[in-house]
């Protein structure tokens, strides 16, 4: 009976350790110390960002987003892949805030293309609608979760995610979704926080990962995904290269 309860808390303790974000981890010696924090809930996180979208447009200009997203997207030759493909194009920008991400694509872009995207923040989709039409956008908005796309297998040549995935306490099992929604030959682009000075303030502030080169591109070879690729991105004011834009294709 011991070995059971022993066996069963260990198994919640696992359990519990997988799903909380780790924040710092430091070595003392033969003592290794790990503090971590358990993500917010889908619903949580929706709230928070259903708080801050009146000012999200605000928060994107001052880190210059739709300009900071460019030269990741050109590095990716997403633009070139899509010219190739043309106006039947689709592309699925997951946790599409205020556009910023799509924005920066469309503007790489000579002729039209189909933009879809999701938010779990309602009021972050008013926005996003609001913002991507004055950019000459009309998206097809829908609230949902990255986790759990509402879209059939092999639906999109361009699967693609802005600070979205380093919010979940699992961002593998988001990328394999974006991934089962992405056709045979198609691109998925993600960009996240990246340790840093300002990187650690978004962990404090949103509970996130800071998710390191390395990590980044494990994971998508973990997919057996082809042509990864990755570079640093610098965000406006102060924050610097507090981001990371990873890329790669689905293998036809």
């Amino acid at each position: 009976m011991t070995q059971i309860k022993t066996e069963s808390l260990n198994s919640s303790h696992t359990v519990a350790m997988e799903q909380a974000i780790p924040i710092t981890l430091r070595r003392f010696g033969s003592w290794q110390v790990l503090i971590s924090r358990r993500p917010l809930s889908s619903t949580d996180l929706a709230s928070h960002y259903d708080a801050v979208s009146s000012k999200w447009a605000r928060t994107a200009r001052r880190f210059q987003l739709n300009t900071a997203y460019r030269e990741p997207l050109l590095a990716s030759q997403v633009a070139t892949d899509l010219a190739q493909i043309g106006p039947q194009a689709r592309i699925l920008d997951c946790g599409v805030g205020s556009g910023s991400l799509s924005i920066a694509l469309d503007g790489l872009i000579e002729g039209p293309v189909d933009f879809h995207a999701i938010d779990t923040s309602v009021k972050m989709l008013g926005q996003a609608k609001s913002v991507m039409q004055h950019a000459g956008l009309n998206p097809h908005l829908q609230q949902a979760n990255v986790m759990s796309l509402p879209y059939e297998d092999h639906s999109f040549d361009v699967v693609m995610a802005a600070h979205v995935l380093e919010h979940l306490a699992d961002p593998q099992r988001a990328i394999a979704e974006m991934i089962r929604v992405l056709k045979p030959g198609g691109m998925v682009f993600v960009c996240v926080t990246r340790p840093s000075l300002f990187g650690t303030l978004v962990q404090l502030l949103w509970r996130t990962w800071a998710i390191t080169e390395q990590q980044g591109i494990a994971w998508l070879h973990a997919f057996q995904l082809v042509d990864v690729g990755y570079q640093p991105v610098r965000l406006g004011s102060f924050a610097g290269y507090a981001s990371t834009a990873f890329w790669a294709r689905r293998p036809q």
